[in-house]
């Protein structure tokens, strides 16, 4: 599909766009763990904080969104999965949520609105980005990890769900992903939840992906 995509900041008179994009995406989702609903109202509240909404719109149709969502000190905040300090826990900013209309694939969007979010936070003055990504999603691990973020968690969350734990520390810009390649590196199995387990209890971090035909391995480095 040639289209062009214009990346916008989202308002209020996005949000009927926003619902029917969501419920679209995970409609079609192979495995509904992949994807957590939301309801109008959480929308509206992320609606309501500036530049904490981000679209790819092709022509006037909405066909991909990523939202931000500032935590504050609340138990949901994903910086006490990876064990930050109380202190830190201010300055932690969650990219929420992230989806694309499945026509529209294949463009990098998602990644694209990763990074676009990514220089947002970091203009707000936060020192963390944190998100969640389900392991049954290789795909959309694959495009936060190659935006600077590593797997530093893995838990059950909402419904029981297993969740990686993703970090990026905006303080730290020159420490890559790629620099634990140097250390002691493991591969595993994107499956393997207490093999991984174990290697985030060991210190190890998740930094890279690759696709093999027996399906997708993690790379973990020792930091």
């Amino acid at each position: 599909m040639n289209a062009i995509y214009e990346m916008k900041f989202l308002d209020y008179g996005c949000l009927a766009e926003l619902l029917r994009l969501q419920d679209l995406v995970a409609a079609l989702l192979p495995c509904k763990e992949i994807f957590i609903l939301h309801e109008e109202e959480y929308f509206r509240q992320v609606l309501s904080r500036e530049r904490s909404a981000l679209g790819f719109f092709a022509g006037e149709q909405l066909i991909a969104f990523s939202i931000i969502r500032i935590p504050g000190l609340s138990s949901e905040n994903l910086g006490r999965d990876i064990n930050l300090q109380e202190k830190e826990l201010g300055g932690v900013a969650h990219l929420q949520a992230a989806a694309v209309h499945p026509a529209h694939r294949g463009h990098g969007l998602q990644r694209r609105l990763i990074l676009a979010h990514l220089a947002v936070i970091e203009e707000m003055g936060y020192d963390h980005a944190c998100c969640t990504v389900s392991p049954k999603n290789p795909v959309s691990l694959g495009n936060y990890l190659s935006c600077g973020l590593a797997i530093e968690g893995l838990c059950p969350k909402k419904h029981g769900w297993w969740r990686f734990i993703l970090h990026k520390n905006m303080k730290n810009e020159g420490d890559k992903n790629e620099s634990c390649a140097q250390k002691a590196v493991s591969r595993i199995s994107i499956t393997d939840i207490e093999g991984q387990l174990n290697l985030i209890k060991r210190g190890f971090k998740g930094f890279s992906i690759a696709n093999k035909a027996e399906g997708a391995q993690i790379f973990y480095g020792e930091f």
